[in-house]
């Protein structure tokens, strides 16, 4: 993919990498696919390598994709220190909503006809994604228009070890945790579910991540995140746990339970990928999961268009 710049009215900046290519005419309403990485990677989890990579099916099915740095990562501008009347999680969606995805939307939405957004999230970054969700439902007039959203590896029942685990303390650079890898690795993926060239490249694939993003896993997302966020969400949702996560109870029971979360939303896919691990862009599953993402943005796409008319 290749790498973009792009300055925000905001005074701040969003980098990331794109895959535009030529339209397909067998598909008659395009959406624009945004990826939200998770905790500790930066936008090339989405392209990790030749065959781990968002743009086989960009190139396959004429459809275009764009991964950023989030808000605190990589070459995209920070909000760090927060405001004292705000939080992390507020202010990742709000620089989202307001001026991160519109301009996407005016560089590579609207001049490619595509005809909506549909974000692509994982892990950490599905708490920005549920969040716009919420904002661009309760908002007048959004800059963009929002035809559905992706989320996996983030869910509402976090697994025993990790409610009772202290969250590390940062390191370096100041604000930021920087995990090690082999560790790290031990996390992501259990043993059989990774190619062995993923793990060569974990190294280059690791970030810092804000601390208080870890933080707000617990203080903030697991608390609020239904009555405040994903109740009011109206746009369509593709939700899906691993039965290997590392953080979340990897279960139907716990599928079931989130899913009812979205009572607004027109549509809601909810789904257990037995036997994958956390990372499901970076695993066995990446081509399978990949096509059923952006099989679900073209249905979100079509069914946008007809809704408008």
């Amino acid at each position: 993919m290749r790498s973009f710049q792009l300055l925000l009215p905001n005074g701040g900046a969003v980098t990331g990498i794109h895959s535009i290519p030529p339209r397909s005419a067998s598909i008659q309403h395009h959406p624009l696919i945004v990826g939200l990485h998770g905790g500790t990677y930066d936008c090339h989890y989405f392209d990790a390598n030749g065959e781990h990579t968002a743009s086989k099916l960009s190139t396959a099915l004429g459809v275009p994709f764009v991964s950023i740095d989030r808000p605190c990562y990589g070459g995209t501008s920070s909000f760090l220190p927060i405001p004292k009347d705000s939080d992390y999680a507020n202010e990742t969606g709000t620089w989202l909503h307001l001026y991160i995805l519109p301009a996407l939307w005016a560089k590579f939405g609207a001049p490619n006809n595509c005809n909506c957004i549909v974000l692509l999230s994982h892990s950490l970054g599905a708490i920005g994604a549920t969040i716009v969700g919420a904002k661009h439902a309760q908002e007048q007039t959004p800059a963009y228009p929002l035809g559905g959203i992706i989320i996996s590896g983030l869910g509402g029942q976090l697994i025993p070890s990790m409610i009772e685990s202290p969250i590390a303390e940062p390191n370096a650079p100041p604000d930021h945790v920087v995990f090690p890898v082999q560790m790290k690795d031990a996390l992501m993926f259990r043993p059989g579910t990774v190619h062995p060239d993923i793990l060569a490249r974990t190294e280059k694939l690791n970030a810092p991540c804000p601390f208080v993003e870890l933080d707000a896993l617990r203080s903030i997302w697991v608390p609020r995140w239904k009555s405040e966020w994903a109740a009011h969400i109206v746009a369509p949702v593709k939700f899906a746990l691993v039965e290997q996560d590392c953080f979340w109870e990897g279960t139907e029971e716990h599928v079931r339970d989130c899913v009812k979360a979205f009572r607004k939303s027109i549509r809601v896919d909810g789904s257990l990928i037995r036997g994958a691990p956390h990372c499901l862009e970076l695993s066995f599953w990446s081509q399978g999961w990949y096509g059923s993402c952006f099989g679900f943005a073209v249905e979100c796409a079509a069914s946008f268009a007809v809704q408008a008319v």
